[in-house]
Protein backbone atom coordinates (compact mmCIF):
# COMPACT_ATOMS: atom_id res chain seq x y z
CA UNK A 1 0.00 0.00 0.00
CA UNK A 2 1.47 3.28 -0.89
CA UNK A 3 2.34 5.40 2.00
CA UNK A 4 0.08 8.24 1.69
CA UNK A 5 -3.04 5.64 1.51
CA UNK A 6 -2.18 4.74 5.43
CA UNK A 7 -5.13 5.96 7.45
CA UNK A 8 -3.88 7.93 10.51
CA UNK A 9 -5.13 8.81 14.06
CA UNK A 10 -3.40 11.19 16.50
CA UNK A 11 -4.17 10.43 19.96
CA UNK A 12 -2.55 13.15 21.54
CA UNK A 13 -1.31 17.29 21.20
CA UNK A 14 1.00 17.59 18.88
CA UNK A 15 2.98 21.06 17.35
CA UNK A 16 0.85 22.45 14.52
CA UNK A 17 3.80 22.23 12.02
CA UNK A 18 3.92 18.23 13.02
CA UNK A 19 0.64 18.16 12.74
CA UNK A 20 1.34 19.85 8.96
CA UNK A 21 3.46 17.74 8.05
CA UNK A 22 1.14 14.38 8.66
CA UNK A 23 -1.19 16.39 6.54
CA UNK A 24 0.94 16.74 4.02
CA UNK A 25 1.91 12.97 4.04
CA UNK A 26 -1.48 11.05 4.46
CA UNK A 27 -4.37 11.67 2.45
CA UNK A 28 -6.85 10.69 5.59
CA UNK A 29 -5.18 11.90 9.46
CA UNK A 30 -7.53 12.16 12.15
CA UNK A 31 -6.74 14.56 15.03
CA UNK A 32 -8.01 13.86 18.35
CA UNK A 33 -5.32 15.90 21.15
CA UNK A 34 -8.28 14.71 23.36
CA UNK A 35 -7.80 11.14 23.20
CA UNK A 36 -11.26 10.47 21.96
CA UNK A 37 -11.27 8.64 19.06
CA UNK A 38 -14.56 8.07 17.42
CA UNK A 39 -15.66 4.62 16.79
CA UNK A 40 -16.58 5.67 13.51
CA UNK A 41 -13.20 6.51 13.35
CA UNK A 42 -11.30 3.73 14.50
CA UNK A 43 -12.71 1.38 12.20
CA UNK A 44 -10.39 2.94 9.51
CA UNK A 45 -7.31 3.35 11.40
CA UNK A 46 -4.27 1.73 10.53
CA UNK A 47 -1.75 3.97 12.64
CA UNK A 48 -1.43 5.28 15.90
CA UNK A 49 0.38 7.90 17.01
CA UNK A 50 -0.15 8.38 21.20
CA UNK A 51 0.58 8.83 24.68
CA UNK A 52 3.26 7.25 26.68
CA UNK A 53 0.24 5.15 28.01
CA UNK A 54 -0.62 3.26 24.37
CA UNK A 55 -3.98 2.72 23.39
CA UNK A 56 -6.16 5.35 24.37
CA UNK A 57 -8.07 4.49 27.61
CA UNK A 58 -11.69 4.33 25.78
CA UNK A 59 -10.24 0.81 24.13
CA UNK A 60 -10.05 -1.97 26.63
CA UNK A 61 -8.37 -4.21 23.09
CA UNK A 62 -6.86 -3.39 19.57
CA UNK A 63 -9.42 -5.63 18.23
CA UNK A 64 -11.51 -2.57 18.22
CA UNK A 65 -9.26 -0.97 16.13
CA UNK A 66 -9.69 -3.83 13.39
CA UNK A 67 -7.52 -2.41 10.94
CA UNK A 68 -4.80 -1.18 13.14
CA UNK A 69 -1.29 -2.18 12.38
CA UNK A 70 1.03 0.10 14.48
CA UNK A 71 1.10 1.97 17.94
CA UNK A 72 3.42 5.36 17.97
CA UNK A 73 3.52 6.65 21.39
CA UNK A 74 5.43 9.79 21.76
CA UNK A 75 7.28 8.84 24.61
CA UNK A 76 11.11 6.87 25.12
CA UNK A 77 9.86 4.82 27.74
CA UNK A 78 7.18 2.05 27.09
CA UNK A 79 6.90 1.20 31.12
CA UNK A 80 3.73 3.35 31.54
CA UNK A 81 2.29 1.13 28.46
CA UNK A 82 3.55 -2.17 29.60
CA UNK A 83 1.68 -1.59 33.20
CA UNK A 84 -1.88 -0.56 31.77
CA UNK A 85 -4.23 -3.19 31.90
CA UNK A 86 -4.44 -3.35 28.29
CA UNK A 87 -0.72 -4.17 27.30
CA UNK A 88 -1.69 -7.83 27.41
CA UNK A 89 -3.51 -6.93 24.34
CA UNK A 90 -0.43 -6.03 22.21
CA UNK A 91 1.29 -9.62 23.05
CA UNK A 92 -1.63 -11.10 22.30
CA UNK A 93 -2.14 -9.56 18.96
CA UNK A 94 1.17 -9.88 16.58
CA UNK A 95 0.23 -8.69 13.71
CA UNK A 96 -0.35 -4.92 15.95
CA UNK A 97 3.05 -3.72 16.78
CA UNK A 98 3.97 -1.31 19.43
CA UNK A 99 6.73 1.22 19.52
CA UNK A 100 8.25 3.64 21.29
CA UNK A 101 9.83 7.40 20.32
CA UNK A 102 13.34 6.16 21.57
CA UNK A 103 15.91 9.14 20.40
CA UNK A 104 13.04 11.68 20.82
CA UNK A 105 15.41 13.11 23.97
CA UNK A 106 19.19 12.27 22.08
CA UNK A 107 19.55 16.57 21.55
CA UNK A 108 18.95 17.44 25.16
CA UNK A 109 19.52 14.16 27.29
CA UNK A 110 22.79 13.72 27.06
CA UNK A 111 24.00 17.52 27.07
CA UNK A 112 22.43 17.75 30.68
CA UNK A 113 24.95 14.73 31.41
CA UNK A 114 27.61 16.59 29.56
CA UNK A 115 26.49 19.68 31.87
CA UNK A 116 26.52 17.83 34.95
CA UNK A 117 29.80 15.89 34.95
CA UNK A 118 31.35 19.43 34.35
CA UNK A 119 29.20 21.29 37.07
CA UNK A 120 30.85 18.78 39.62
CA UNK A 121 33.91 18.18 38.21
CA UNK A 122 34.26 22.07 39.11
CA UNK A 123 32.24 22.82 41.55
CA UNK A 124 30.17 25.53 39.99
CA UNK A 125 26.88 25.10 41.96
CA UNK A 126 28.88 25.08 44.90
CA UNK A 127 30.57 28.65 44.03
CA UNK A 128 27.13 29.86 42.82
CA UNK A 129 25.58 28.79 46.02
CA UNK A 130 28.12 30.94 48.31
CA UNK A 131 27.37 33.72 46.23
CA UNK A 132 24.25 33.93 46.45
CA UNK A 133 23.73 32.89 50.00
CA UNK A 134 25.54 34.59 51.28
CA UNK A 135 27.03 37.82 49.18
CA UNK A 136 30.54 37.49 49.33
CA UNK A 137 33.77 36.66 47.59
CA UNK A 138 34.06 32.65 48.17
CA UNK A 139 37.36 31.28 49.14
CA UNK A 140 38.31 28.23 46.88
CA UNK A 141 38.69 25.73 50.18
CA UNK A 142 35.00 26.90 50.90
CA UNK A 143 34.01 25.99 47.66
CA UNK A 144 35.74 22.37 47.57
CA UNK A 145 33.81 19.67 49.18
CA UNK A 146 36.33 16.39 47.96
CA UNK A 147 38.85 17.03 51.19
CA UNK A 148 41.64 18.21 48.95
CA UNK A 149 44.24 20.27 51.01
CA UNK A 150 43.83 22.87 47.47
CA UNK A 151 40.73 23.43 44.92
CA UNK A 152 40.87 22.44 41.33
CA UNK A 153 39.35 22.07 38.94
CA UNK A 154 38.71 18.32 37.55
CA UNK A 155 39.96 17.55 33.95
CA UNK A 156 37.80 15.24 31.92
CA UNK A 157 40.72 14.39 29.66
CA UNK A 158 41.91 11.62 30.07
CA UNK A 159 39.29 10.62 32.69
CA UNK A 160 36.93 7.12 32.15
CA UNK A 161 33.51 7.38 31.65
CA UNK A 162 31.25 4.23 32.55
CA UNK A 163 27.85 4.23 30.60
CA UNK A 164 25.42 2.16 31.74
CA UNK A 165 23.03 1.26 29.33
CA UNK A 166 24.44 1.33 25.50
CA UNK A 167 21.28 2.36 23.79
CA UNK A 168 20.54 5.83 21.94
CA UNK A 169 21.40 8.20 24.66
CA UNK A 170 24.24 6.39 25.90
CA UNK A 171 25.63 6.30 22.66
CA UNK A 172 25.16 9.86 21.89
CA UNK A 173 26.69 10.59 25.55
CA UNK A 174 29.85 8.60 24.87
CA UNK A 175 30.14 10.36 21.68
CA UNK A 176 29.85 13.88 22.99
CA UNK A 177 32.33 12.99 26.30
CA UNK A 178 34.89 11.39 24.08
CA UNK A 179 35.11 14.59 22.37
CA UNK A 180 36.05 16.08 25.88
CA UNK A 181 39.12 13.63 25.98
CA UNK A 182 37.45 10.94 27.78
CA UNK A 183 38.11 7.64 28.13
CA UNK A 184 34.77 5.75 26.95
CA UNK A 185 33.70 1.70 28.47
CA UNK A 186 30.08 0.46 28.57
CA UNK A 187 27.81 -1.92 29.83
CA UNK A 188 24.81 -3.84 28.25
CA UNK A 189 23.44 -7.00 28.08
CA UNK A 190 25.77 -9.15 25.84
CA UNK A 191 29.10 -7.62 26.69
CA UNK A 192 29.82 -6.88 23.50
CA UNK A 193 29.42 -4.15 20.45
CA UNK A 194 26.33 -4.22 18.58
CA UNK A 195 25.35 -1.81 15.99
CA UNK A 196 22.99 1.13 16.92
CA UNK A 197 19.23 0.09 16.75
CA UNK A 198 16.13 2.16 16.23
CA UNK A 199 15.60 5.75 15.03
CA UNK A 200 18.81 7.59 14.97
CA UNK A 201 18.75 11.46 14.49
CA UNK A 202 20.92 12.30 11.52
CA UNK A 203 24.83 13.25 13.42
CA UNK A 204 24.27 11.63 16.63
CA UNK A 205 24.94 8.34 18.66
CA UNK A 206 28.05 5.19 17.87
CA UNK A 207 26.37 3.37 14.96
CA UNK A 208 28.95 0.63 15.01
CA UNK A 209 29.40 0.61 18.49
CA UNK A 210 33.18 1.24 18.07
CA UNK A 211 33.55 4.16 20.45
CA UNK A 212 34.07 2.25 23.84
CA UNK A 213 36.97 0.47 24.09
CA UNK A 214 35.68 -2.08 26.18
CA UNK A 215 32.35 -3.66 27.05
CA UNK A 216 30.59 -5.31 30.22
CA UNK A 217 27.82 -7.55 30.47
CA UNK A 218 24.77 -6.59 33.08
CA UNK A 219 23.88 -9.51 33.68
CA UNK A 220 27.45 -11.15 34.60
CA UNK A 221 27.91 -9.93 37.99
CA UNK A 222 31.61 -10.02 37.99
CA UNK A 223 31.78 -8.19 35.00
CA UNK A 224 29.47 -5.20 36.24
CA UNK A 225 31.29 -4.93 39.11
CA UNK A 226 34.74 -4.89 37.18
CA UNK A 227 33.11 -2.08 35.09
CA UNK A 228 31.96 -0.24 38.10
CA UNK A 229 35.54 0.02 39.33
CA UNK A 230 36.51 1.75 37.08
CA UNK A 231 34.32 4.84 36.30
CA UNK A 232 35.28 7.98 37.14
CA UNK A 233 31.90 9.30 36.09
CA UNK A 234 29.47 6.44 35.63
CA UNK A 235 26.69 7.67 33.44
CA UNK A 236 22.75 5.27 34.39
CA UNK A 237 20.80 5.65 31.40
CA UNK A 238 18.89 1.95 31.64
CA UNK A 239 15.61 1.29 31.33
CA UNK A 240 13.06 0.40 33.97
CA UNK A 241 12.92 -3.62 34.52
CA UNK A 242 12.84 -6.46 36.69
CA UNK A 243 16.36 -6.87 35.90
CA UNK A 244 17.63 -2.78 36.49
CA UNK A 245 15.54 -2.37 39.91
CA UNK A 246 17.95 -1.44 42.44
CA UNK A 247 20.82 -2.29 39.98
CA UNK A 248 23.11 0.57 41.71
CA UNK A 249 22.75 -0.79 45.48
CA UNK A 250 24.87 0.15 48.23
CA UNK A 251 27.87 -2.78 47.44
CA UNK A 252 28.11 -1.76 43.26
CA UNK A 253 28.17 1.99 44.72
CA UNK A 254 30.69 1.54 46.77
CA UNK A 255 32.84 -0.10 44.19
CA UNK A 256 33.04 3.39 41.98
CA UNK A 257 36.80 4.64 42.55
CA UNK A 258 37.55 7.79 45.29
CA UNK A 259 36.36 11.05 43.96
CA UNK A 260 33.95 9.33 41.36
CA UNK A 261 30.98 11.19 39.75
CA UNK A 262 27.15 9.57 39.22
CA UNK A 263 24.88 10.95 36.81
CA UNK A 264 21.28 9.22 36.67
CA UNK A 265 19.19 9.79 33.74
CA UNK A 266 17.37 6.21 33.61
CA UNK A 267 15.38 5.44 36.03
CA UNK A 268 14.49 6.56 39.26
CA UNK A 269 14.01 3.30 40.48
CA UNK A 270 18.12 2.13 39.99
CA UNK A 271 18.96 3.44 43.04
CA UNK A 272 16.98 3.66 46.35
CA UNK A 273 17.51 7.21 47.80
CA UNK A 274 18.69 6.09 51.40
CA UNK A 275 21.59 3.82 49.59
CA UNK A 276 22.11 6.82 47.56
CA UNK A 277 22.72 9.39 50.31
CA UNK A 278 24.83 6.68 52.41
CA UNK A 279 27.27 6.74 49.44
CA UNK A 280 27.86 10.10 49.17
CA UNK A 281 28.01 10.33 53.02
CA UNK A 282 31.03 8.23 52.87
CA UNK A 283 34.21 10.08 53.74
CA UNK A 284 36.17 10.84 50.67
CA UNK A 285 34.61 8.61 48.16
CA UNK A 286 32.03 10.37 45.88
CA UNK A 287 32.84 13.80 44.71
CA UNK A 288 29.16 14.42 43.63
CA UNK A 289 25.91 13.01 42.25
CA UNK A 290 23.22 14.54 39.52
CA UNK A 291 20.16 12.89 39.60
CA UNK A 292 16.57 13.78 37.02
CA UNK A 293 15.13 11.04 38.88
CA UNK A 294 14.49 9.68 41.89
CA UNK A 295 13.06 7.13 44.16
CA UNK A 296 10.29 7.74 44.73
CA UNK A 297 9.66 10.06 42.27
CA UNK A 298 8.49 12.86 42.87
CA UNK A 299 11.11 13.19 45.66
CA UNK A 300 8.73 14.24 48.85
CA UNK A 301 9.00 17.58 50.04
CA UNK A 302 11.33 17.83 53.10
CA UNK A 303 13.64 14.69 52.18
CA UNK A 304 16.83 14.73 53.23
CA UNK A 305 18.52 14.07 49.66
CA UNK A 306 17.52 17.98 49.02
CA UNK A 307 19.39 19.49 50.62
CA UNK A 308 22.11 17.26 50.54
CA UNK A 309 25.61 19.09 49.62
CA UNK A 310 26.88 17.08 46.89
CA UNK A 311 24.01 16.24 44.74
CA UNK A 312 22.45 17.82 42.40
CA UNK A 313 18.55 17.04 41.75
CA UNK A 314 16.38 18.57 38.80
CA UNK A 315 12.55 16.95 38.37
CA UNK A 316 12.93 14.97 35.57
CA UNK A 317 13.13 17.65 33.30
CA UNK A 318 16.14 17.15 31.42
CA UNK A 319 14.04 15.17 28.52
CA UNK A 320 12.04 17.95 27.57
CA UNK A 321 13.67 18.54 24.44
CA UNK A 322 12.95 21.70 22.41
CA UNK A 323 10.94 20.63 19.73
CA UNK A 324 10.25 17.49 21.02
CA UNK A 325 7.06 16.77 19.39
CA UNK A 326 7.60 17.13 16.18
CA UNK A 327 10.98 14.61 16.65
CA UNK A 328 8.19 12.54 17.90
CA UNK A 329 6.18 12.89 14.08
CA UNK A 330 9.71 12.04 12.40
CA UNK A 331 9.79 9.00 14.01
CA UNK A 332 6.02 8.14 13.52
CA UNK A 333 6.75 8.77 9.82
CA UNK A 334 9.73 6.65 9.60
CA UNK A 335 7.94 4.01 10.50
CA UNK A 336 5.01 4.58 8.68
CA UNK A 337 7.63 4.54 5.86
CA UNK A 338 8.86 1.23 6.75
CA UNK A 339 5.46 -0.29 7.24
CA UNK A 340 4.68 1.00 3.93
CA UNK A 341 7.63 -1.05 2.42
CA UNK A 342 7.12 -4.22 4.51
CA UNK A 343 9.70 -3.57 7.00
CA UNK A 344 10.24 -3.94 10.87
CA UNK A 345 9.26 -0.64 12.85
CA UNK A 346 11.85 1.37 14.46
CA UNK A 347 12.02 1.24 18.38
CA UNK A 348 9.53 -1.84 18.58
CA UNK A 349 8.59 -3.21 22.07
CA UNK A 350 10.23 -6.50 23.55
CA UNK A 351 7.43 -7.75 25.74
CA UNK A 352 9.87 -10.36 26.93
CA UNK A 353 12.38 -7.51 27.75
CA UNK A 354 9.98 -5.13 29.01
CA UNK A 355 10.94 -2.02 27.04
Amino acid sequence: MPLSDLVVAVAVEIFPEGLDKLRGTFKTVHYHPDGDVPSEVASSVQLLLTTNKGLPPKFKSVQELPRLQHVQMISAGADKALASDRASAYAANPGVTLSTAAGIHVLSIPNYVVAMVINIFNQIPRQIELGRQEKRWADAQEVDQSGASVFFNRMTYGRTVGVLGYGTLGRETARLLKALGMKVIAANTSGKATPQEGYVFPGTGDADGSIPSQYYSTTDKKALEAFLSRCDVLVAILPSTKHTTYILDRHNLALLPKGAVLINVGRGTLIRSEELAAALDVPGHLLGAAVDLTDPEPLPDGHPLWSHPKLLITPHLSGDTEGELNIAVDIFLANAQRIAEGKPVYNKVDFARGY
